[in-house]
């Protein structure tokens, strides 16, 4: 991505906000669901924090993802935005996998 515009941002926080409403949508108590609480709750305030960095992150590291992966997106592809998507929803999973990757490279190098 060479710039990060402000749609890339929207769909980003739109993926994190589906990942948490499809979260508790399938959750098994059904439970009030409590603003307080949730405020309350300093691990929510860490995930928050974590879903955001790493989403940011993903953002800014898209191109050299792509390089390092060999994939090739035509200009006017819908492919950033839906990475840019992506990268809110499934932000600590894909962060988890090209660390992975990432580390499996490395050793293959050496």
């Amino acid at each position: 991505m060479d710039t990060i515009t402000i749609d890339y941002l929207v769909l980003a926080f739109l993926g994190m906000a589906l990942h948490v409403l499809m979260k508790i949508q399938t959750r098994r108590k059904r439970e009030k669901i409590s603003f307080k609480h949730f405020i309350k709750d300093k691990m929510n305030w860490i995930r928050i924090a974590l879903a955001l960095i790493s989403t940011l992150a993903l953002i800014i590291m898209a191109d050299d993802l792509c390089k390092m992966f060999h994939i090739t997106v035509d200009t006017g592809s819908p492919a950033k935005s839906i990475f840019a998507f992506a990268s809110g929803y499934f932000n600590h999973s894909l962060v988890r996998n090209i660390l992975k990757s990432f580390k499996k490279r490395v050793k293959d190098a050496n």
